[in-house]
């Protein structure tokens, strides 16, 4: 895959791929958007995409002058442990750093919990005769012998990953480099992943469940992104695919293809920058993103236009998050992230009736094969899709303009044998009942990221969006006490829209541990940030680009001496002076008393990780929304409040920027917008609908 520059002429396309569907915008020069939404098609999601971009460019890929591209696919190879075999190489006495971890429990008096199994078996995990000291100089030299041996294990294993990870590696990757050209030599079909070029930071753990990450990923998305790449070539297309990145920014295919764990949360992250975007234009200071598709649900807090960044996250253990009050139930992925937490309830979320009368919703979904009851494509157990045809608040007939045809009778049908009947109760009440369960579960991936952290969720406008999120928006806001929900046009789209705004970024990080108060502090991070800004130009310049287009933003992940964990400080632009220590130490000791309630003016201040980003600000896009309407308003029979009710169901270009009052259903391309009994709802300017509660 060549690096190539994205057009400032020609489509300009924005591709998101989730686990049940695929979402395609495009963006032509005059603003006009086209939209398209389709069932993903597993294993080959690429297949998906490239009939959205068929559709959405006229059947003209040539015309394409970009593509930014977001997916779910690593986040679920991850989920599914659906990945090669890989091994591990790292320093004698190590090989169970995986299993040890940070000895972190998110419950802890629970004895029939365990972790998820590590990506690396045991056996092949297999450590090297080597040793590097803290400052970087060789203890024990590599023993190319030992090194040899652990090539006969994996190569015997059939491994088709190896990640590499030796002793403070990060400091000096000597011994790496030395173990990468061994093991290209003896395994030449391998993706091999060394921690010195993935994530050159201290700590062991971090370090080395990261690099297994990526390495584990990168047969996965090379060889999706490379089926990409030659499908749009095939197609006479010659604009660059750009990946989004967990932090926000997008590189090149080329470069996500080896470093895949800094896109594992793409698609999440695509809607948090929609949301931000929608927060600026609208002035909105505190809004919470609400993301809701086939398979997830994300969360994400926006403040004055801005999402907040984690340092790390945790995939894989009930909530995905970057808070660590629920840490120890995942892989640990020690990379720059949007915050927010991720659960899987989705519209495809399986509900379901245990032994002891017990109703649960997810997280196991139907996906888009065999996928709900209602598509008529195998699906046989209740999904919330299911549910929600049943009660109403769906189309019984048809989605996505009449493209997609839903099957009422086969909901029905599913919520009755699955859920009615163990219930001991009719089709309606049970229904109703999962999703009452369902929004009590959404409301927890919201509660992670607001009340969790002693914020108030009520004082927030709920941005939802996805092809479920306004759906259940309303009955999800009612149980938060949030009074104001925004769904934007286009919203089961949406995230896809948000790729469209996202900028080009390169990152180099480095682990000084600089104590601020050290006389040589100024000229220590000085003389290192210099070093990571030439990195990033470099990356940069071998894409093309020249250092007067890029913007620099630097980083200081700080703590106090003796505490465990950083908080991500900013570090003022220009030479670093006295006074630049003196800011960066404000605005740490601002955010610890944020997040922890108190600061230490009396303790050391120690820099433990820079990170450096050079940033090419995308081009601004206009886009110029066709709202539809109805050529006939209709009535449906729908389930609110515990008894049937006809409401009107309207298309969003019927509505006037007078709020008119719920039950409404408001029936959308690519989503439904469910207004229950005492809410009021009115279009906006911009074509979103404003939902407000009346009681």
């Amino acid at each position: 895959m060549k690096a190539a520059r994205p057009s400032r002429d020609g489509l300009r396309t924005a591709a998101d791929v989730g686990g049940t569907f695929t979402d395609l915008v495009a963006v032509d020069a005059e603003g006009a958007v086209t939209r398209h939404k389709t069932l993903s098609t597993p294993p080959d999601f690429d297949s998906g995409v490239l009939t959205g971009l068929q559709a959405c460019s006229g059947n003209s890929l040539a015309s394409l002058g970009s593509m930014l591209h977001a997916s779910t696919v690593a986040t679920n190879a991850i989920l599914e442990r659906r990945g090669p075999r890989t091994g591990l190489i790292t320093t004698e006495g190590f090989r169970d750093v995986l299993e040890i971890g940070r000895l972190r429990y998110p419950r802890l008096y629970d004895l029939s919990w365990s972790r998820p199994e590590p990506l690396v078996e045991r056996r092949l995990r297999l450590g090297v005769s080597e040793r590097m000291a803290a400052d970087g100089s060789v203890v024990r030299p590599l023993d190319g012998g030992s090194v040899a041996g652990a090539l006969d294990v994996l190569e015997q294993a059939g491994v088709e990953a190896v990640a590499i990870c030796l002793l403070n590696s990060y400091v000096n990757g000597e011994h790496e480099i030395e173990v990468e050209r061994l093991v290209r030599e003896r395994l030449p079909g391998a993706a091999v992943s060394r921690s010195s070029a993935v994530l050159p930071l201290i700590r062991e753990y971090d370090r080395t469940s990261t690099t297994v990450i990526n390495a584990f990923l990168q047969p996965v998305m090379g060889d999706y992104l490379g089926r990409l790449a030659e499908a749009l070539q095939g197609a006479g297309s010659r604009a660059p695919i750009l990946m989004l990145q967990s932090s926000g920014g997008v590189m090149p295919a080329a470069e996500a293809a080896q470093l895949p764990a800094f896109c594992l949360e793409s698609g999440p992250t695509a809607g948090v920058l929609a949301a931000a975007q929608l927060a600026r234009q609208r002035g909105l200071d505190r809004v919470l993103a609400f993301d809701m598709g086939g398979t997830t649900a994300k969360a994400a807090v926006v403040l004055d236009g801005e999402p907040a960044i984690a340092p790390e996250l945790e995939l894989g253990g009930g909530i995905s998050s970057g808070t660590r009050l629920t840490r120890g139930s995942g892989y640990l992925l020690r990379t720059p992230t949007i915050d927010l937490a991720e659960i899987g309830a989705g519209g495809g979320s399986i509900a379901r009736v245990d032994q002891a009368g017990g109703l649960s919703v997810g997280p196991d979904s139907a996906g888009a094969d065999p996928g709900p009851a209602c598509y008529g494509r195998g699906g046989q157990e209740a999904t919330l899709t299911d549910v929600n045809v049943v009660l109403g608040h769906v189309s019984p007939t048809g989605l996505l303009g009449g493209d997609m045809v839903i099957e009422a009778e086969r909901a029905e049908r599913a919520v009755a044998e699955h859920l009615a009947g163990p219930l001991g109760t009719d089709v309606a009440r049970a229904a109703d009942a999962a999703r009452q369960v369902a929004a009590a579960e959404l409301a927890r991936a919201l509660r992670a990221v607001t009340s969790e952290r002693g914020v108030d969720p009520s004082a927030f406008t709920l941005v939802a969006f996805g092809g479920g999120g306004p759906g259940m928006a309303a009955a999800v806001a009612e149980l938060l006490g949030i009074r104001r929900v925004l769904a934007p046009a286009g919203p089961g789209v949406f995230s896809a829209t948000g790729l469209l705004g996202a900028d080009l970024r390169w990152m180099a990080t480095h682990s000084p541990l600089i104590d601020l108060g050290a006389s040589d502090a100024a000229s220590r991070m000085d003389e290192a940030l210099g070093l990571l800004r030439e990195r990033c130009t470099a990356l940069a310049a071998a894409g093309g680009f020249g250092t007067a287009e890029l913007e620099i933003e630097a980083v200081a992940d700080c703590r106090y001496r003796g505490q465990s964990f950083e908080i991500p400080a900013g570090i003022p632009g220009g030479r670093v002076t006295k006074g630049t220590l003196d800011t960066i130490r404000d605005r740490f000791e601002a955010l610890h008393e944020a997040t922890y309630g108190h600061r230490d003016p009396t303790s050391p201040v120690i820099a433990a990780v820079l990170r450096v980003s050079a940033v090419r600000a995308n081009d601004p896009v206009r886009l110029r929304e066709a709202l539809d309407r109805s050529p006939e308003q209709t009535q449906r029979r729908a389930w609110f409040e515990g008894r049937w009710r006809s409401v009107p169901v309207v298309r969003r270009g019927d509505l006037g920027r007078k709020p008119e009052s719920g039950g409404l259903i408001v029936e959308d391309y690519d989503a439904t917008t469910v207004v229950p009994p005492g809410w009021r709802c009115a279009r906006e300017a911009d074509g979103a609908l404003l939902l407000e509660a009346g009681r």
